[in-house]
């Protein structure tokens, strides 16, 4: 496959998962979407500091500082001093945060049953196939991007 036609994959399922993430939360009434990615980043990563949460989220630091400090008093994050600076803070998932994440992905994978209990065994298993590779390429090493 060339250059161009990866490219367009990738796009393809950039649109496409954007897409369903939307579906998937429109009409349950669950965890903001901000709230769901900094979780979710937490439970992908672990710990981590306020300013690589908010370089991963492309937010500025005073706005996940907010966010934090919203999350930490549900009670879902806890702040530890980092034993590498300080003056930093490592912002962890808490046990309640986990099942509040655990319980907002239950619901959108609840919504979206509705839409998947429509199509044919062999979609259905073709999706779980895909699925399947999607976990693979993310914990593929990222490529430099040599085009820059």
């Amino acid at each position: 496959m060339s250059t161009r036609d990866l490219t367009q994959l990738g796009e393809d399922m950039v649109v496409a998962s954007t897409r369903l993430s939307r579906l998937a939360t429109r009409n349950v009434n669950t965890l903001p979407h901000a709230a769901m990615r900094v979780l979710g980043r937490l439970d992908e990563l672990g710990q981590a500091r306020i300013s690589e949460l908010a370089k991963a989220d492309r937010c500025s630091q005073p706005t996940m500082s907010n966010l934090v400090q919203r999350l930490e008093e549900q009670g879902w994050v806890r702040r530890a001093q980092d034993p590498a600076d300080s003056r930093a803070s490592l912002i962890s998932l808490t046990d309640a945060g986990l099942a509040e994440l655990r319980s907002a992905r239950h619901q959108a994978g609840a919504a979206l049953a509705a839409q998947l209990s429509q199509l044919p065994a062999t979609d259905l298993t073709t999706l779980e196939a895909a699925v399947a590779i999607v976990h693979k390429l993310l914990t593929l090493e990222p490529v430099e991007d040599t085009a820059r």
